[in-house]
């Protein structure tokens, strides 16, 4: 089947055209550098609209930025078919709560289970994706993660299914890490790097992640020794300054090769276009693939469906219950005597009445305008009930996960959201892997994400983005 895959980085877009399958051919590639500063979304569009108009002819599939999106790889019971993907949109669910996730199936054994890649991105920046591209003149199609692209070259390697090895894909400032283990992912994260490429410091960057992952694997008592390193996305030469630390590690560097099958345009090589390349890997139209844009676009109907139905109902409630009253009020009247109807009305006519009911009607308002403040007031207690306040005993939780060595510095924390960033510093070399894991451990975090690692005047500098465990508003903590 062809497709058109558009892949969004920093300061670029890459776009490929081609036909989809389990070794894909691509019939065309191009690469748009981004202009000028400022909006992202801005750039982005520019830089679409720059497309020869050829790249409009079919609905465009979207990779997106590694940084706006998330991605897990989580492991269940076997299964198939509805029990399958019940139990998977509820792994997906529990892990993703606000944003809108879908997920894919990577792996399926029936002694070891299934592996699934579960991505996730905010809704609001879904719908600025979709509507970019089309003001572009763009349909889309659909919208992925990026890791879930990287898994499917992955799975077409020998070393994937053989060894125990650690797979490099460079992007623009970043560098994703995935350690994997006879077929099956055990580990990945995503670097920050801030070092030219190619210089001493680009290649450190490199070599401490590494040794990190290294960390991470022995505490985890891995069996099989992690022999290889493979890389791609950046040049021979630039990666060349971490070669000889990596060796010092006790690993051999090899560039990652794709499957010679996969056909490229002439001149081209697979490791310049590796996002695109596993865009288009794909076992046919029945296999479970990651298409965040229908699940967003199914979400977003479901609600106004729901409030379309209520509309519908309350006109038919009106309608009843206008007819009612008359009925009321004819029967009343039957039952009133024709003498005592009229003393009535004409005491309720009196002035004193009038003015009474007057009065009444005043403090009714004023009563209600009362309440509809109190009601503003608990919900807005509600709403900064569900995560606690940044106390001096949680900061002393985060700062007791590290220990003494480490010093701890909140830069950010968002309470309609309950996310904190901190940084973690250190003289010494923070072991990443098991710092994370004691923050994981230490019931604050309901999860923890890893923004990147620096090294600036003997300090050792750990970036962190979690989200604290929010409270039930009905009371306890939510689990």
């Amino acid at each position: 089947m062809n497709r058109t895959v558009i892949v969004f980085l920093e300061d670029e877009i890459l776009a490929a055209a081609g036909q989809e399958g389990r070794y894909p051919r691509l019939d065309r590639v191009k690469r748009v550098r981004l202009q000028g500063q400022g909006d992202s979304f801005g750039r982005w569009q520019q830089a679409l609209e720059a497309l020869p108009e050829e790249w409009r002819t079919a609905p465009a599939h979207l990779v997106l930025l590694a940084g706006m999106c998330a991605a897990r790889v989580l492991k269940l019971p076997y299964g198939k078919g509805r029990q399958l993907q019940a139990m998977a949109l509820r792994e997906v669910g529990d892990s993703f709560r606000s944003e809108t996730a879908d997920y894919s199936v990577i792996g399926s054994d029936k002694k070891e289970g299934v592996e699934i890649c579960a991505g996730g991105a905010d809704p609001g920046q879904l719908e600025h994706f979709e509507r970019i591209c089309l003001e572009a003149g763009f349909a889309v199609a659909g919208m992925t993660v990026p890791m879930e692209g990287y898994l499917q070259v992955l799975r077409q390697l020998d070393s994937y299914w053989d060894d125990t090895a650690v797979y490099l894909f460079f992007e623009e400032g970043g560098m994703t890490s995935i350690l994997c283990q006879s077929g099956h992912y055990l580990y990945s994260g995503r670097s920050r790097l801030f070092s030219e490429p190619g210089t001493l410091d680009f290649g450190t960057e490199i070599v401490r992640s590494l040794s990190g992952i290294l960390q991470f694997y022995a505490s985890a008592r891995g069996e099989a020794p992690i022999t290889d390193v493979y890389y791609t996305g950046c040049p021979d030469a630039d990666f060349e300054v971490s070669r000889e630390g990596i060796e010092g590690l006790g690993l051999k560097a090899v560039p990652l090769a794709p499957d010679g099958r996969i056909v490229l345009p002439p001149g081209e090589a697979a490791s310049d276009w590796i996002s695109c390349v596993g865009a288009l890997i794909g076992g046919g139209r029945k296999e479970k693939k990651i298409n965040l844009y229908e699940t967003n676009k199914r979400q977003s109907q479901g609600k106004a469906g729901s409030g379309g139905t209520l509309r519908h109902l309350i006109v038919p409630a009106a309608v009843f219950v206008l007819c009612l009253i008359p009925i009321i009020v004819v029967a009343v009247l039957n039952l009133k005597a024709g003498y005592e109807i009229g003393r009535k009305q004409d005491w309720i006519a009196s002035d004193e009445v009038q003015e009474q009911y007057g009065r009444a009607r005043e403090l009714e308002e004023r009563l209600a305008g009362v309440g509809s403040s109190i009601a503003a007031v608990e919900q807005t207690d509600a709403n900064l009930a569900s995560y606690p306040p940044l106390t001096t005993e949680l900061l002393n939780r985060i700062r007791g996960a590290g220990g003494s060595g480490i010093e701890c510095t909140v830069t950010g924390y968002d309470v309609s959201t309950g996310i904190i960033t901190f940084e973690a510093a250190s003289r010494e070399v923070i072991d990443v892997p098991a710092y994370i894991q004691k923050l994981q451990d230490s019931g604050v975090f309901h999860f923890v994400d890893y923004l990147g690692y620096s090294y600036e005047n003997d300090w050792y500098t750990l970036a962190l983005s979690c989200a604290i465990e929010g409270r039930n508003v009905q009371g306890g903590d939510a689990k």
